[in-house]
């Protein structure tokens, strides 16, 4: 873990050292040393899953189901930050982890969207019974809106990651 919080913390004293006057983490997996790299730096580091964790906040979620690439369905990075505020997230079963794995990284590319990808995670959701969708890796709001997840509060990760940036950068 050391090296991986040591490798990560080499480029952002590189973007320091370029003149950054903020970090912005947008790729999930960082997010399991967040704090270790908030430690290690003065400078704020603006976090997805801090994002998502306010939107969700926001739509007063209280059960979520998370999707994601496997390896942040499997960590609990996001279960850990969002029981700060009573929000309990699940994600889906083994099976349904492999299945939404294979199309994040198989079946959605920046060209096509594949619309039977797209039922199969919509079916997925709906065997959920939650109040809201945590949308966990930057691939999936480009394919998933409200109106393709009707009837659960969506969180885009991505857009409110985007938001949160531009404000940090206002000042």
């Amino acid at each position: 873990m050391d090296e991986y919080v040591d490798y990560i913390s080499q480029g952002i004293a590189g973007l320091i050292n370029s003149g950054a006057e903020i970090i912005a983490l947008a790729a999930n997996s960082p997010h399991r040393v967040i704090n270790e790299l908030r430690n290690r730096f003065d400078i704020p580091i603006i976090s997805a899953l801090d994002s998502a964790y306010h939107e969700a906040q926001r739509l007063k979620i209280r059960k979520g189901l998370l999707l994601g690439i496997k390896f942040t369905m499997q960590s609990t990075f996001y279960q850990e930050r969002f029981k700060e505020g009573t929000i309990e997230l699940i994600t889906p079963d083994h099976q349904e982890q492999e299945i939404i794995n294979d199309i994040i990284f198989n079946k959605f590319n920046g060209q096509h969207i594949d619309p039977i990808a797209i039922d199969t995670i919509s079916d997925i959701i709906s065997g959920y019974s939650v109040d809201g969708v945590i949308l966990g890796c930057m691939r999936l709001p480009v394919f998933f809106n409200e109106q393709t997840v009707a009837g659960h509060n969506l969180v885009n990760t991505l857009d409110k990651h985007i938001e949160e940036i531009l404000e940090k950068a206002k000042g």
